[in-house]
């Protein structure tokens, strides 16, 4: 028995996702294996058969994310028929789509917590102090809060020449944004981003996710990325 991270009951844990699998599906080669630049293996990276798990939650719990905010998400982003973004690209002015917020913005908010009580290297640089118990409480009550407590911002990504949408799962890295702790994660053709503060990013807020449901997207080619020429160099460095 072991303490569950979302209820802090003494129970059996199980393995856990820290980015959902669905959000995987479409990495795997044709041998049912993805490559994670995690440390791991003798080139700095290892071919998983699923994505990075971690003895964390409870049954329970498990059913808890599953429920309200796994299934909500990937029934409006992964599997919504026509896709939530145009793809190919091929709009310049932000492209507004229109979500479930509540359950929207607790999914978003449950990657993130899963990111901060892992001990997984990849999620290393997510330390939230005291917003973790917060996020916590939050997750449970299924309270997403006010669009500016921890506001979503989203970019998609997209490849600089034929504009396809790419799919992608990265660390989680911590940046800053006018003073603001943020945090960052790419998953399900987006690079999504949180700010984490106990004041108000004003700025940050304009194009984040609104208690409408509404939210801005515009898009950037994968190699502007930071974390994508990181990763690159990460592999480049493995090989050679």
């Amino acid at each position: 028995m072991s303490i569950c991270q979302l209820c802090l009951k003494d129970l059996e844990l199980r393995n856990s996702h820290i980015v959902p699998e669905f959000l995987h599906k479409k990495l795997y080669n044709n041998k049912g294996h993805l490559a994670a630049i995690n440390g791991l293996g003798n080139k700095g990276y290892k071919p998983l058969q699923q994505g990075l798990r971690e003895y964390l939650f409870c049954e329970c719990c498990e059913q808890h994310f599953n429920i309200f905010c796994e299934k909500p998400f990937q029934t409006q982003w992964i599997n919504a028929n026509p896709n939530p973004l145009p793809d190919p690209w091929s709009v310049s002015e932000p492209y507004w789509i229109k979500v479930d917020y509540n359950s929207f913005k607790l999914f978003h908010l449950s990657v993130l917590f899963r990111a901060s009580v892992s001990s997984l290297p990849n999620f290393s640089e997510v330390s939230l102090g005291p917003h973790q118990d917060k996020l916590r409480q939050m997750i449970q009550n299924r309270d997403p809060g006010k669009f500016w407590q921890y506001p979503i911002f989203g970019v998609a990504i997209i490849h600089h020449r034929t504009k396809k949408i790419i799919h992608s799962v990265t660390m989680a890295y911590r940046t800053k944004y006018h003073e603001h702790t943020c945090y960052s994660i790419v998953y399900g053709g987006v690079h999504w981003s949180t700010s984490v503060s106990s004041h108000r990013n004003h700025e940050f807020e304009r194009c984040a996710l609104q208690e409408d449901g509404c939210i801005p997207f515009h898009a950037v080619p994968w190699n502007e990325l930071e974390i994508f020429q990181t990763a690159a160099t990460m592999l480049r460095n493995a090989n050679s």
